[in-house]
């Protein structure tokens, strides 16, 4: 691998110059799902990929760099274990929702929303802008493997902790999604799943997420310093997840169905931990009073708009 990259005139040993080749080779299998899909009308393969998204760089990177550090291989490692678990669950909920919806009905929601002239606007909105978020969230694992080359010695301290955050979200991601999907295949079900790790949280499996990368950008940071710059990866995950998309958007959406409603005052929105008493006494009874008042004006537009009757 080192002699192909040589032979593309880079030199392996720049760190930034193979950085920046990674970059370019996640653009183009991002366009090259998007061509394909295209053809099969619909883009949802993307999100059986997205989790090796992370993985395919960080192998490239050690092959190339073929490091002697430590560091490196325990990187190597973290991010193998999250992008194959993640990739492995998204593709195979990928394959579930194929007989049923012709695939995610997300993206099925996308062609129907950007048509006419989805072909084009499908590179633009769709596809394309998740080639920079796979870059900037994997940045810890690849830029640390490129930059931590070096045999040197014993972890630290720093990075043992690296690798205790790195374990509690993976533990946290891994039981979320299990526990979700053993519940999704019961004939006979409560409405929602309040068991296990969904207990406290409503979102556990966003929380493993976020705490993963967070723990592999300290593993890279404790290894050499001048990757810190790197935390926008861990960084722009966690805004993603809980401020912008991921855990936001849903409660935006489920939270105007009252049977929802009494989920969201006991549970926290991110963090797998109980509720004070007080606070669920008191959201229980703010609960109450609206429904003896009866629904707003705003509060029955949004139910409209999202469906709920």
């Amino acid at each position: 691998m080192t002699q192909l990259v040589s032979d593309l005139g880079i030199d392996p040993g720049n760190s930034t110059s193979v950085f920046l080749l990674l970059a370019t080779c996640t653009f183009a299998v991002v366009t090259i799902f998007w061509f394909v899909g295209l053809f099969q009308r619909s883009h949802s393969m993307m999100d059986a990929y997205y989790g090796f998204g992370y993985v395919v760089p960080a192998v490239l990177a050690y092959a190339i760099a073929r490091p002697a550090s430590g560091t490196a291989a325990v990187l190597m490692a973290m991010v193998a274990f999250h992008g194959c678990r993640l990739g492995w669950y998204l593709a195979a909920r990928w394959r579930r929702f194929i007989p049923v919806h012709g695939g995610d009905p997300r993206y099925m929601k996308f062609r129907a929303d950007l048509s006419p002239g989805y072909w084009w606007k499908s590179f633009f909105k769709v596809m394309e802008p998740q080639a920079p978020l796979i870059i900037l969230v994997g940045s810890p694992a690849v830029v640390g493997i490129l930059m931590n080359r070096a045999a040197d010695g014993p972890l630290s301290g720093l990075a043992f902790v690296g690798l205790a955050v790195f374990g509690i979200g993976l533990y946290f991601e891994s039981l979320a999604d299990g526990q979700l999907q053993a519940f999704l295949a019961l004939d006979k079900r409560p409405r929602y799943l309040r068991t296990g790790v969904w207990k406290h949280s409503r979102h556990p499996n966003y929380f493993g997420t976020t705490t993963v990368w967070w723990g592999i950008w300290l593993v890279a940071v404790a290894g050499n310093s001048a990757v810190w710059w790197t935390v926008i990866g861990p960084l722009i995950n966690t805004l993603m997840l809980t401020a912008l998309t991921g855990s936001r958007m849903t409660d935006q959406i489920m939270g105007a169905r009252p049977d929802y409603q009494p989920v969201m005052a006991r549970t926290r929105f991110f963090w797998p931990i109980p509720v004070r008493s007080t606070r669920v006494a008191a959201a229980e009874a703010e609960l109450e009073q609206r429904a003896t008042d009866g629904p707003q004006p705003e509060e029955r537009t949004a139910k409209t708009e999202i469906g709920v009757s």
